[in-house]
């Protein structure tokens, strides 16, 4: 299975993978809040979300 590789932009300073405002997971996960059905995009969540403040007092 051919699994795409794809530039994904973010704008979250805090989050563990953030480089240069690229994500750098292996993979990402996006979520709808609330019921589970979006309407907009308001209505998703990136719940691949570490905050680098967190990563450091896990690890």
């Amino acid at each position: 299975m051919h699994i795409p590789k794809m530039k994904v932009q973010c704008s979250v300073s805090n989050c563990k993978y953030n480089n240069q405002n690229y994500c750098q997971a292996e993979s990402l996960e996006v979520n709808a809040m609330g019921d589970g059905y979006a309407k907009t995009s308001d209505g998703t969540a990136c719940t691949t979300f570490i905050s680098k403040a967190n990563d450091k007092e896990t690890h």
